[in-house]
C-alpha cells in the first residue's frame, strides 16, 4: 500500500493544514461547486426575466419592466451588508462553517419565490435575502483557498474561481437556450439544489478551521485587540483598505460602463444586427475566461501587482473599440476578445486582497475589499449613465470607462506587493 506524500507548506506562507495533494484538490473542488453556483445565481434573473414580463395569458407573471429591475437591484444592494455580516461570522465560527451555512441559505432564499411566483413583493424579499448571503461567498471562499494552498498557487487558484463566472454565463445561456422560457422553474432549481450539494461536499472534504479561528480570536483578545473591521483598518491598513475598495470600485464602474452598453452601442450607434452584436460581445466572455487564468499565472510568477498591466490594456482596447466602424466586423471580434483577456486582471484579487492584511483578519479582508467597491459603483453608474441620456452619447460612457480603468491602475500601483519571491 502506498501513501501520498503530503504537501508541506512553509511557515512563512501561513500554512494551517498539512494535506495531501488529493485532499487539497477535493477541498478546492468542493469550494468551487459553491462558487460556480454563486456566480450562476447572479445571472439566473437574466433568463427568468422574460417570463416575469410576459402576461399571465401566455404563462408569465405580468410584472412590469420596472418591477423586474427593482427585484434584481435589491439583490445587488443586499450583497453589501452581507459582506460585513458574514465576514464577522467567519471570524467567530470559521470560514468552512460559514461557507456551508451560506451555501444552504443560497438554496433556501432562492426557493422562496417558488411558493408564489406571481408576487412581486415575495420576489423582492427573496432576492434581497439571496443577495445578503451571496455577499458572504467571496470573503469566505477565497481566504479558505488561501489557507489550503501555498502562496505560489494562490493567484492561479483565485483566478480559476473567478473564471467560473464566465463558465456560469456560458452554462446559463446554454441551459436557457435548451429549455426556453417555459422551463423557468428548472432554471431556478438549478440555482437552488446544487449549492446545498456543495455545502455537503464542503462538510466532507474541506478541513475545519473552527479551532484555528477560536485560537486566533483568543490570542487577539489576550493582547486586547478584537478581530473586527475597526481594528483591521488601523495604521497603514486604513490606507491599504481604502485603496482596495477604490480599486474594486474602479473595476466595477469601468467594466459595467462599457459592458452594459456595448451591444446597445453596436446596434443603435453603428446599425449592426442584434445577432452580430451578440456574437461580438460573446467574444469578450471567452477572452475573459482565459484572461482570469492568464493573469493569475502571471501574478504567481512575477507578482500580484503585475496584472495592473491588464487594467491599462483594458483602457487601450476600449479606446480602439471606439475607433472602429460598421465595416470592421472582424476587427471588432479581435478587440472584444482582447478586452475580455485584459479585464481578467481582477482574477488575482481573491489571493491579493487576502494577503494584504494580517492572517487573523483573513475572514474579513477579502470580502470587504472586493464587495466594498460595489458601494462606489452603485452611486457612480447611474451618474455616468446620465451623461448618455443628457445627449453626450454612448462613446462618452466608454471614454469615462477608459479613464476610470487608467485611474484604477494608478491606485493599484501604490498598493503593496505581497508575493514572497
Amino acid at each position: 500500500m502506498t501513501t501520498e506524500k503530503p504537501i508541506v507548506v512553509p511557515v512563512e506562507e501561513d500554512a494551517k493544514f498539512q494535506l495531501t495533494t488529493t485532499q487539497r484538490t477535493l477541498a478546492y473542488l468542493s469550494i468551487a461547486v459553491i462558487y460556480f453556483f454563486y456566480c450562476y445565481n447572479f445571472m439566473v434573473g437574466i433568463f427568468v426575466k422574460p417570463t416575469m414580463i410576459f402576461s399571465p395569458a401566455v404563462g408569465g407573471f405580468g410584472f412590469t419592466l420596472k418591477e423586474t429591475e427593482q427585484i434584481f437591484a435589491v439583490m445587488s444592494f443586499g450583497t453589501i451588508p452581507g459582506t460585513f455580516l458574514f465576514g464577522m461570522i467567519a471570524t467567530r465560527f470559521g470560514k468552512k462553517n460559514t461557507l456551508m451555512c451560506i451555501a444552504v441559505l443560497i438554496g433556501l432564499t432562492t426557493f422562496i419565490p417558488m411558493l408564489n411566483p406571481t408576487s412581486v413583493l415575495l420576489w423582492q424579499f427573496s432576492r434581497f435575502c439571496t443577495g445578503l448571503v451571496l455577499g458572504g461567498v467571496f470573503g469566505t471562499a477565497m481566504p479558505l483557498v488561501a489557507d489550503l494552498f501555498p502562496q505560489r498557487f494562490r493567484g492561479k487558484l483565485a483566478a480559476s474561481l473567478t473564471a467560473l463566472f464566465s463558465l456560469a454565463m456560458i452554462f446559463g445561456g446554454q441551459l436557457y437556450s435548451a429549455i426556453g422560457n417555459s422551463g423557468w422553474q428548472i432554471l431556478m432549481y438549478t440555482a437552488i439544489i446544487p449549492p446545498i450539494i456543495g455545502a455537503l461536499l464542503t462538510y466532507i472534504f474541506v478541513p475545519n478551521d473552527y479551532e484555528l479561528s477560536q485560537k486566533v480570536r483568543q490570542e487577539s483578545e489576550n493582547t486586547g485587540e478584537k478581530i473586527n473591521y475597526i481594528n483591521m483598518y488601523k495604521g497603514k491598513y486604513l490606507w491599504i483598505g481604502l485603496g482596495t475598495i477604490l480599486l474594486s470600485g474602479a473595476n466595477f464602474t469601468a467594466y459595467s460602463s462599457f459592458s452594459n452598453n456595448a451591444t446597445t452601442y453596436l446596434v443603435t450607434g453603428l446599425g449592426l444586427s442584434a445577432a452580430i452584436a451578440g456574437s461580438i460581445y460573446s467574444m469578450q466572455g471567452f477572452g475573459q475566461l482565459f484572461g482570469y487564468v492568464f493573469w493569475g499565472a502571471i501574478a504567481d510568477r512575477f507578482g500580484r501587482k503585475v496584472p495592473l498591466i491588464g487594467m491599462v490594456l483594458s483602457s487601450v482596447a476600449i479606446f480602439a473599440y471606439t475607433k472602429l466602424g460598421a465595416n470592421d466586423i472582424n476587427t471588432f471580434y479581435i478587440i472584444s476578445a482582447l478586452i475580455g483577456l485584459s479585464v481578467g486582471f481582477s482574477g488575482v484579487w481573491g489571493a491579493y486582497y487576502t494577503e494584504l492584511f494580517p492572517v487573523k483578519y483573513r475572514g474579513l479582508s477579502a470580502g470587504i475589499s472586493f464587495n466594498g467597491g460595489r458601494i462606489i459603483s452603485t452611486f457612480a453608474l447611474p451618474a455616468i449613465a446620465g451623461m448618455a441620456t443628457a445627449g453626450m452619447g454612448m462613446v462618452t460612457l466608454f471614454y469615462v470607462a477608459i479613464s476610470i480603468f487608467a485611474s484604477g491602475a494608478i491606485v493599484w500601483l501604490f498598493l503593496p506587493e505581497t508575493l514572497k519571491k
